[in-house]
């Protein structure tokens, strides 16, 4: 028995049609990009892993691919982009004014659960808008995901919004210890209902707020959910976030996006990350996130340089399979045949046609008795 070659688990080959589609996406959405003022940073696939440790309080040593350098120090393969950009800003950019906008495409690398579905490496497309207020930048960085989501000529996306305020206003008053405040925020975001209802009970807290945290998983939905979110205002920041929210709801409705968006007020991740607005994209046939991001002011300050900040990413492996019928237009294709004793005059041509635009396969066939160009139409 032959041995059997394959590749690790989360990872996948992609070949002639897929990467022609993957490819035509990336430029697409960087060209997008480009127009809205935002300029290319590359970063190393490698990084230390104390780099991500630091922007990531919360990190789980068991999600990321580490290694070792030649001097014993812990490396790891990005699993993120945001952190690194916030690496650079901090000590290539630190005496630029703002706003920076930062865009990038780059494969990062998670290690998730075994049979869980997800990819292990895939490509990140997104932006960072650095050092703007967030009054302004938080519209700003809406509309160009949204614009994202357009790119991907699928006939339904959406951009759900939340505001990780609406939580923490309410969690800081109740004393709970890191790990508590970590696990209930994840029940709310997942929606475990029951697995949220036991966890309360065990935290033993005030009726009001047990009643509060029940509800925040049923608020989403359109922007009557935002009103109906005020029945739960026990205090001027929960108030103020909902309000914040309402602001740019109208003005996404004055710009034509109101029926692209809905609102989440128990959409919680990462509470060592986000500090304000955060969003997720979705597209109709595939049944995960493509899109996420939000707003990270405290992030760039734990590399020394105090920036306020908001972006998002997509994750373009996460929508190649329903757009396997999308439409490439290929060059014109051609087979030059030749014999040996005509190669000089062959490659000649071939270079002719080359220059004009043309793809050119060279085919050295014993039994032409002079150079014989044949179109191949598509190439794919």
């Amino acid at each position: 028995m032959g041995k059997k070659y394959i590749i690790p688990e989360g990872t996948r080959d992609l070949v002639l049609g897929e990467c022609a589609i993957k490819k035509k996406l990336q430029i697409d959405i960087e060209e997008l990009l480009d127009k809205w003022g935002y300029k290319e940073v590359v970063t190393p696939t490698i990084e230390f892993y104390e780099t991500f440790n630091c922007g990531f309080q919360n990190l789980k040593e068991e999600e990321v691919y580490k290694f070792f350098d030649n001097k014993g120090k812990i490396l790891v393969l990005r699993p993120d982009m945001t952190i690194p950009i916030a690496r650079v800003v901090a000590t290539k950019f630190k005496d630029i004014p703002g706003p920076i906008r930062f865009r990038y495409s780059s494969n990062v690398y998670r290690v998730h659960e075994s049979l869980g579905g997800k990819k292990n490496e895939y490509t990140d497309c997104g932006v960072e808008l650095i050092g703007a207020e967030d009054k302004c930048s938080d519209l700003e960085i809406l509309l160009t995901a949204l614009d994202v989501l357009k790119a991907l000529e699928v006939r339904q996306y959406k951009l759900e919004i939340g505001n990780i305020n609406f939580f923490n206003s309410v969690i800081k008053d109740l004393g709970l210890e890191e790990e508590e405040k970590l696990e209930l925020a994840e029940l709310i975001d997942r929606k475990s209902l029951k697995e949220l209802d036991e966890y309360l009970d065990f935290l033993d807290v005030a009726e009001v707020y047990k009643e509060f945290f029940k509800k925040v998983p049923w608020l989403f939905g359109g922007k009557e959910v935002l009103e109906e979110g005020k029945n739960y205002c026990f205090n001027d920041e929960i108030k103020n976030s909902i309000e914040y929210l309402e602001r740019l709801s109208k003005v996404l409705d004055e710009l034509g996006y109101g029926e692209m968006v809905t609102y989440d007020l128990g959409m919680v991740p990462r509470l060592d990350y986000y500090t304000g607005i955060i969003f997720r994209g979705y597209v109709g046939g595939v049944g995960a996130t493509v899109l996420s991001g939000g707003r990270y002011d405290n992030l760039i300050s734990y590399f020394g340089e105090n920036r306020k900040a908001v972006g998002f990413s997509i994750n373009l492996d996460s929508v190649l399979d329903i757009m396997k019928n999308k439409k490439i237009v290929d060059k014109q294709s051609y087979k030059l045949h030749y014999e040996e004793k005509f190669q000089v005059e062959a490659f000649k041509k071939a270079e002719e046609l080359r220059k004009q635009g043309f793809i050119v396969n060279m085919i050295c066939d014993s039994n032409q008795d002079e150079i014989n160009v044949q179109e191949a139409g598509n190439n794919r």
